[in-house]
């Protein structure tokens, strides 16, 4: 049975999907179990997990730009491929147990697909394409099986996108793509955190957003 997100989200039906969240309400700097449990469970420091804790259960993903069937602007899937780049270089950098490498198969783990969808669009359940949500400039789905092992993820891009935004959102929606499925709402993270809900200026991988993909994937010796 393929499932995605959250297993209280998915008690409805066999194939779930799970775009992404609505972020978590925190305050000032957080313990790192605090911030780890909370974008990967959505646990409010000292509170309960919203949900599993949900990881890849291989150590090498590939991830591919996919054709939608909407038509595209000219370059735009330049733009994108010119995106992704750097982003794999932030989240390989960090020496997690997990490296993702470009690939031109429509068959990656990851899939990066563009989308003329306009922000606000509700998203329905679709396999291989989304979970069901509202469409941001970016958004993630990933589904996973009864041991909440993931197994696919998708992430659509909006035509609309600015350059401003788009090397922040990819990274985002990447490294979401790899579990922490829930944003930090937090002042105290917003230009700090790549999963800050209220910002988009964070461009790198380092401090607790690098140590949390170590805590997910621990190196291997």
């Amino acid at each position: 049975m393929l499932r995605a997100g959250l297993v209280l989200l998915c008690l409805g039906g066999p194939a779930c999907a799970q775009g992404q969240t609505d972020g978590i309400v925190s305050q000032g700097l957080l313990s790192d179990i605090e911030f780890f449990r909370l974008v990967t469970c959505g646990a409010v420091p000292g509170g309960p997990c919203k949900g599993p804790v949900q990881r890849w259960g291989k150590r090498m993903l590939r991830i591919a730009l996919v054709a939608g069937t909407d038509p595209v602007p000219e370059a735009f899937e330049a733009r994108l491929l010119a995106a992704i780049d750097p982003a794999l270089d932030q989240i390989n950098g960090t020496k997690a147990g997990i490296t993702i490498l470009r690939s031109n198969s429509p068959d990656a783990d990851i899939k990066v697909i563009p989308t003329a969808l306009p922000e606000g669009s509700v998203l329905t359940e679709v396999p291989g394409f989304s979970g069901p949500g509202v469409m941001g400039v970016g958004y993630m789905t990933v589904w996973s099986d009864d041991a909440n092992q993931i197994n696919e993820a998708v992430i659509l891009i909006s035509t609309t996108i600015t350059d401003q935004d788009l090397p922040s959102v990819m990274l985002e929606e990447i490294t979401q793509s790899l579990g922490p499925l829930f944003d930090i709402e937090n002042p105290a993270y917003e230009g700090v955190s790549i999963l800050s809900q209220t910002s988009n200026l964070t461009t790198t991988i380092a401090g607790q957003d690098a140590a949390l993909l170590r805590w997910i994937y621990p190196p291997q010796n």
